[in-house]
């Protein structure tokens, strides 16, 4: 079997509820030379009944005993065959054109590994809809890592050589675990985001990263990663201050907060 162009990876934990919806929006991308291989990591609901029912050529799955996300998208992006690897979060879509956009910058970019793009996003626990588009250019999203995550993890597309060269999530990550995979390949590769919205991205506060730690324990290990960001990228030492800054940035209004994102980089309107 040749290899497709991309591979579109989903793990999924228990996502009984939204799974089929980010497989359905896979489906109905505008790029047909994909693969979509879906890991259920030890799920204890109606997903693998969900996941078996369902039925498509491009699809493969994966059924492994509980191990971890990290673990599951570490064996996901060992297993991507394809010579592009996109993640999808299992309870997120993606556009139908985002493939195919993210795929053609990156034949058109060699010289880049990374390519993420801008997102809808819709967040429960505080009532807000609106549109995010991140920094687009290299230097930008370097920048960026100082004070926040600077690409949607479910926009996500890289090289599947990454692997190959040894750089992929790591599974004694506890949390952040795309952030620190991130920082990993920026610091052997050029990386960019589009500047369109190609994926939707829903916040819930039953989710992993939400339930499982508390916020104070995020922002810190957020901290310590920006932090690493502004010593691996050779950032000016001011830079410093950003990650400090995050220790004080969840007891923040929410409306002071976006005020703030728009002004260091992040253009948020109103979906």
């Amino acid at each position: 079997m040749s290899a497709p162009r991309v591979t579109a990876i989903v793990t999924v934990f228990n996502g009984e509820d939204f799974v089929a919806h980010a497989v359905e929006s896979l489906l109905a991308q505008t790029l047909h030379d994909i693969e979509i291989l879906i890991v259920n990591d030890g799920s204890t609901d109606g997903t693998f009944a969900i996941l078996d029912a369902l039925s498509d050529p491009r699809l493969r799955i994966i059924h492994l005993p509980r191990s971890g996300r990290a673990a599951a998208l570490a064996m996901a992006c060992r297993e991507a065959r394809g010579r592009y690897i996109a993640n999808l979060d299992a309870d997120d879509i993606s556009y139908p054109e985002r493939l195919e956009r993210q795929a053609a910058f990156l034949d058109a970019h060699p010289d880049h590994a990374w390519v993420g793009c801008g997102e809808e996003q819709e967040d429960s626990r505080r009532g807000e809809h609106h549109r995010r588009i991140y920094p687009l250019s290299d230097m930008e999203i370097r920048r960026q890592s100082a004070k926040c995550i600077p690409y949607c993890h479910s926009g996500a597309m890289f090289r599947r050589s990454l692997i190959d060269e040894g750089i992929n999530y790591d599974p004694a990550q506890p949390y952040l675990i795309d952030f620190e995979f991130f920082l990993r390949v920026a610091e052997r590769h050029k990386v960019a985001n589009l500047p369109e919205v190609l994926v939707k991205r829903y916040v819930r506060g039953e989710s992993f990263f939400q339930s499982r730690y508390k916020t104070w324990r995020q922002n810190l290990r957020l901290a310590r990663l920006c932090a690493r960001a502004v010593r691996r990228f050779g950032l000016p030492v001011r830079f410093y201050l950003y990650p400090l800054a995050r220790l004080i940035y969840p007891y923040i209004p929410h409306g002071l907060k976006r005020r703030i994102r728009q002004r260091h980089g992040l253009e948020e309107t109103d979906a």
